[in-house]
């Protein structure tokens, strides 16, 4: 079948945790049908990544999003003249002209939008699955709580969550990360077809026993947290828990380490360094090895839409993660094997003193986020779109 993918971001390489779920979700769909793909690309060295991508994609088209600053003001006029920030950042005339092209030239008869703001490209008469990731309003809403100016952050929540409602009521099944997230967006879309379809790990990629170990971290005891170090709700997780949590677990385990791993550390991270036993490492060339000397992974998220990548990374490598409720509350009512509910130093500590098998945390992680069988909802929906037309 001749099928339209849409992105918003470019779908690899896997290195983010929105390019891993549209990564697969692409190469799965290619091993099946003839893709087109469109998406945007937000830097220019995406641009070249995204020509790769013809190796396994009918077409490809990408349209930049850079210099950011031209795009971000572009942008802010159309909010102020009452369109959602986020839906005009991925406004794009030359990606609808693109997509008209395609469509006058292809007999595509169904299509994928990757996240609510590439669902408008769909043109009206065309099936289409809606992978909407996340209730990305209620981050926004959460936004507005915690940050100012707080109008801002409400008022994109209203129009962000007008935008969803009104693309899931045109997609012919709309997916969530999670049931929780699924169950969160019925309750003010009302009755549009919906389903839950976590995010998976690469096992093969993150298996400890294909990994060298670091010869920089042989030897030292470390807490990791890895993650995108300019995204607001890890620069808030990380700040909190090394001012608030790790001085009580070093002071009961003198040498202890925090290890801070992830692109573009913001200020206030960078600050961190200046504590004892607190390690900016930003970027590295692999995170795994990360994974694999590390004591346990911590995960003290006060924000978290969806499954986190790095979770279940950290699972699929044999290690133990500390959740905040936020994180455990992703996974609805079972936990995976490893993963544990933590607030206090005390709770921390706690799971610092149990004895952990990795075998049972890599295989519990394998029989539930191996993508193959997590990415099963899309496939089935994409059939459907063929025998819809």
């Amino acid at each position: 079948m001749e099928l339209l993918f849409l992105s918003h971001c470019v779908p690899s390489p896997p290195n983010k945790g929105e390019k891993i779920r549209s990564h697969h979700e692409l190469n799965a769909l290619a091993a099946r049908h003839k893709v087109h793909l469109g998406c945007f690309a937000r830097e220019p060295e995406e641009l070249e990544e995204a020509r790769k991508l013809i190796d396994r994609c009918a077409s490809v088209y990408v349209a930049p999003l850079f210099p950011f600053s031209l795009h971000a003001a572009r942008a802010g006029v159309r909010f102020l003249a009452g369109s959602s920030l986020n839906g005009a950042f991925y406004g794009s005339g030359a990606m609808s002209r693109d997509i008209g092209s395609l469509l006058a030239s292809v007999p595509v008869r169904g299509a994928v939008a990757y996240t609510a703001v590439m669902a408008p490209y769909v043109p009206e008469g065309l099936p289409f699955v809606l992978d909407m990731t996340d209730v990305d309003s209620e981050k926004w809403l959460q936004y507005a709580e915690r940050r100012k100016p707080a109008l801002l952050y409400s008022t994109e929540a209203r129009r962000m969550r007008a935008l969803e409602v009104e693309q899931a009521r045109r997609a012919r099944l709309t997916l969530l990360t999670t049931k929780p997230e699924e169950e969160l967006f019925r309750s003010f879309a009302g009755g549009v077809p919906t389903a839950a379809m976590e995010n998976g790990v690469d096992l093969e990629h993150f298996d400890p026993a294909r990994v060298p170990a670091e010869e920089s971290l042989a030897g030292r005891d470390y807490l990791l947290f890895a993650g995108s170090m300019d995204y607001y709700p890890n620069v808030e997780a990380v700040s909190r828990f090394a001012r608030e949590v790790f001085p009580a677990l070093r002071a009961a385990r003198p040498g202890l380490e925090f290890v801070v791993v992830g692109r573009k550390p913001d200020p206030r991270v960078f600050a961190l360094a200046s504590q004892d036993g607190v390690t900016i490492a930003g970027t590295v060339e692999d995170v795994r090895p990360y994974y694999k000397g590390a004591r346990a992974v911590v995960a003290p998220l006060g924000i978290a839409r969806g499954i986190q990548n790095k979770v279940l990374e950290a699972l699929a490598m044999g290690k133990p993660v500390m959740a905040s409720k936020e994180v455990c509350r992703t996974f609805g009512t079972q936990l995976p094997a490893g993963v544990v509910e933590c607030g206090t130093a005390e709770q921390h500590e706690a799971v610092l003193r149990m004895e952990w098998a990795p075998e049972r945390i890599r295989s519990g992680a394998s029989a539930r986020f191996r993508w193959e069988n997590v990415l099963r909802p899309l496939m089935a929906a994409v059939e459907g779109l063929g025998a819809a037309r």
